[in-house]
């Protein structure tokens, strides 16, 4: 019987140290704290961390990023690799071939908004066309 009370007495002592810590938010956020809580805003208006596939023109699904792995995520920048999708648009874009890019990708250009919070707001892309090297840069839903 004296040990069923001292269990009983220490769940109950760490249900009253616990309780006070998750009510005031002093556990550490699991996506890695403070740092990694840049996101990025979906065209559905839905806000991701490290999404691995992501719809860069949302009037017309003319470019995306798909298969993205990321290797790094702080508060001021994202990096990764994975493949750029773009519509050549020839003749016209209704008309238009999708190619595949393999690509590197920077998110940056962080912005403050008062509804979603910290936002990256540009992602730049790097890859190489018949051994030519690109940059391109897109401006991300805000």
């Amino acid at each position: 019987m004296n040990l069923n009370i001292s269990r009983a007495t220490a769940v109950l002592g760490a249900a009253l140290l616990i309780t006070p810590i998750l009510a005031f938010g002093g556990v550490a956020d699991p996506a890695g704290a403070g740092a990694a809580r840049t996101r990025v805003l979906t065209c559905s208006l839905k806000l991701a961390t490290k999404p691995s596939t992501y719809l860069l023109s949302c009037a017309d699904a003319n470019a995306s990023w798909t298969g993205v792995t990321w290797s790094r995520w702080s508060a001021s920048s994202a990096s990764g690799h994975g493949i750029l999708r773009q519509n050549d648009c020839t003749p016209n874009c209704v008309s238009g071939k999708f190619i595949s890019y393999r690509a590197t990708v920077r998110l940056s250009k962080v912005v403050a908004t008062k509804k979603y919070g910290e936002l990256f707001s540009e992602a730049t892309f790097r890859y190489s066309v018949a051994g030519k090297a690109r940059a391109e840069s897109f401006g991300l839903a805000d």
